[in-house]
């Protein structure tokens, strides 16, 4: 070979030399995460206590081989499931314990849509029972079919429980099991003994004594991850605390004082500096980030950073951006989620239907109702002009439905346009009053009760409130529609939600909404999600939101123990009433049920609206289209979305809360 030819093969070879050095060079050694929590134990209980009596290994043996964090925080809901949400979202989560998913992707989840991975590759590991932790998020393109395994230790005769000492023994010897038949590549542990042993320790000392037994854990499953080859010198471990405990006493957490929302972080592995200690704020969203930092993967609807300090080199791997399908579709979503999107809505509802063309039905009223509803929010002469419109184009409707539409729109709008149509509203009102009960439907009855209760609580006039209940009453006599017409059944939930509202005192209309209640809440995908049906989930929200305040929801929320005394709503609930509702109970004492509506309703109906509420958002398109477009979804979702106050005194609907 030629001089100059071998010199330029050496020149080539040394530059793809340097290439595949330098490719090489742009990863870490670490190729598993475990994420452990010792669950809701002070700082100033571990690294915070001078004498670290309660930590021997974690200070003597564990912290000289990782990096120190002494100022690491939960700046959000100090509680187990919102901060085990917290760290594996890298977001803060507002999930309730038993309550809903979180709302953002998890690690797992992230994980094995850009790897390609089995969902042996993730698991998640509690000692604690259901609240503690749900194993995939709520949407955002990603969910169940990205889920990673989960283990579940909860109740009594589990023996990796909460309730013992031996119970973290029993999550160490479940994660030792995965390590051996599934290598995972993250890992995500709670030892729950210590919090359990927070809240019911009959003095400090025996809390104390769970932490060490929790250490001991921990130093075991170190010394595992070292003994094993496949995960020795390629693992990082983050040990932390989901919470901590109020400052001036150790039985409770939840607020934000600095004994809960001080924890501890200790990190080691391969790319982790040895014996470092850091003093910068770091916060609880900043463990998932770092974590896919570290696994080369990308994070991208994750809050938190990057935790620099605690690499020996920062490759910069995690952008937080989207490079797969699910994460850009997920990142699109959220940008249209993120707008004003009743705004969005409204508009789209003036943009594609004249008011004149939208039907004087119970649809129609509900897309009145909620575009007036944009009106009173924004001022914004559009939208008002827009109902009036409505109301002026079908005030010569001669058929009861559309008469009944029409008045209760009307009803609704400021004073000064409500007065100018008040002889209307009164006209439909005395027709309604003059016939008869019989052969009426139960649709069509409950909307004339519902009309006559408004205009009650607007004139202050007895034989509009005398005709309400006794128009009801006829109503309510009938059967509902049957489970199967579920389109039907949420348009009657709706009224009933109404009812409830405009005659509170009422106890058959508050006692028919709280049986609705239940069996719409029962019929939720999973508690804090939505119903199958978009149109559905508008309608029911709207009608949990309208009663709960109006007629029986407020009150039952607040009775949740087994000694509290019932209302009478609900003692007056019969057999025929409540077998059909528990077919799994049919010896169980009608006492029993009735506390267990209540504890469905309060649990379900109270905690969960919210986030059911904000789940809403997802459903709407680029074009401000929800669900299918029709009056329905669009006026439910205008109604739901904006989580109103709806007490009808004065015949008013204040804003948003």
């Amino acid at each position: 070979m030629p001089t100059r030819a071998r010199g330029l093969c050496a020149t080539l070879t040394a530059i793809l030399l340097v290439a595949i050095g330098s490719v090489a060079s742009a990863a870490y050694q670490t190729q598993h995460v475990f994420i452990v929590v010792m669950d809701g134990v002070r700082w100033s209980d571990t690294f915070g206590d001078p004498t670290h009596q309660n930590i021997p290994h974690l200070w003597n043996d564990l912290r000289p081989q990782g990096t120190l964090f002494t100022r690491f925080h939960n700046r959000g809901i100090t509680v187990t499931r919102q901060g085990h949400s917290t760290m594996i979202s890298g977001t803060w989560q507002p999930v309730a314990n038993g309550g809903a998913r979180l709302t953002r992707p998890t690690l797992m989840e992230y994980y094995r849509d850009e790897k390609g991975v089995p969902p042996g590759k993730c698991w998640s590991i509690f000692g604690k029972a259901r609240y503690s932790f749900e194993p995939w998020s709520s949407g955002l393109a990603y969910g169940e079919k990205l889920a990673g395994k989960h283990f579940n230790g909860g109740g009594p005769n589990n023996p990796a429980n909460e309730n013992s000492t031996e119970g973290d023994a029993g999550v160490l010897a479940k994660v030792l099991e995965v390590m051996k038949s599934d290598q995972p590549d993250i890992v995500f542990i709670n030892f729950g003994y210590t919090d359990h042993s927070g809240h019911v320790a009959k003095d400090i000392a025996e809390y104390q004594a769970a932490i060490k037994g929790c250490d001991e854990q921990m130093w075991k499953l170190w010394e595992a991850i070292q003994a094993d080859p496949h995960y020795k010198d390629t693992t990082t471990v983050f040990f932390t605390n989901d919470h901590g405990r109020h400052t001036t006493d150790f039985h409770g957490h939840g607020d934000h004082c600095e004994g809960c929302e001080h924890i501890m972080l200790v990190v080691l592995g391969p790319d982790t500096p040895k014996g470092k200690e850091v003093s910068d704020e770091l916060l609880q969203i900043d463990i998932a980030p770092t974590a896919g930092e570290l696994l080369g993967i990308q994070t991208p609807l994750a809050e938190g950073h990057v935790i620099a300090s605690c690499l020996t080199r920062d490759l910069g791997l995690n952008k937080k951006e989207a490079v797969t399908d699910t994460a850009r579709q997920a990142v699109e979503i959220e940008k249209l989620a993120s707008r004003d999107l009743d705004r969005v809505v409204a508009d789209h509802v003036l943009a594609s239907m004249k008011p004149d063309q939208v039907a004087a039905d119970l649809d129609g009223e509900v897309l009145m109702l909620g575009v007036l509803q944009m009106a009173k929010q924004t001022q914004d002469k559009r939208y008002a002009d827009f109902v009036r419109q409505w109301v002026d184009a079908h005030q010569g409707a001669t058929e009861t439905g559309a008469q009944l539409a029409v008045a209760g729109v009307a009803l609704q709008l400021p004073p000064p346009a409500r007065d100018a149509r008040m002889e209307l509203v009164k006209k439909t009102a005395d027709q309604v009053m003059a016939q008869p009960t019989e052969g009426a439907s139960r649709k069509q009855l409950l909307r004339a009760g519902v009309l006559l209760g408004r205009l009650a609580q607007v004139t202050k006039d007895a034989k509009y409130s005398e005709a309400a209940e006794r128009v009801l009453t006829a109503g309510l006599a009938q059967p509902p529609p049957p489970a199967t017409a579920v389109q039907e059944a949420a348009r009657d939930y709706l009224l009933l939600g109404l009812a409830a509202a405009v005659l509170p005192q009422d106890q058959a209309a508050t006692k028919a909404f709280l049986i609705a209640s239940f069996t719409a809440l029962r019929n939720m995908k999973e508690v804090g999600g939505l119903w199958d049906d978009p149109t559905i989930s508008v309608l029911n929200l709207t009608a949990l939101n309208i009663g709960r305040l109006g007629g029986g929801l407020r009150d039952v929320t607040r009775l949740r123990g087994q000694n509290a005394q019932l209302p009478a709503s609900v003692t007056s609930m019969t057999e025929p009433d409540l077998r059909p509702l528990f077919p799994n109970q049919p010896t169980a004492p009608l006492d029993r049920l009735r506390r267990q509506l209540v504890t469905t309703i309060a649990q379900r109906g109270k905690q969960q609206i919210g986030i059911s509420q904000d789940l809403l958002k997802y459903g709407v398109d680029e074009a401000g289209v929800y669900a299918d477009g029709s009056p329905a979804a669009e006026g439910g979702f205008l109604i739901a979305f904006q989580r109103l106050d709806w007490r009808y005194v004065g015949n008013t609907w204040p804003g948003p809360r």
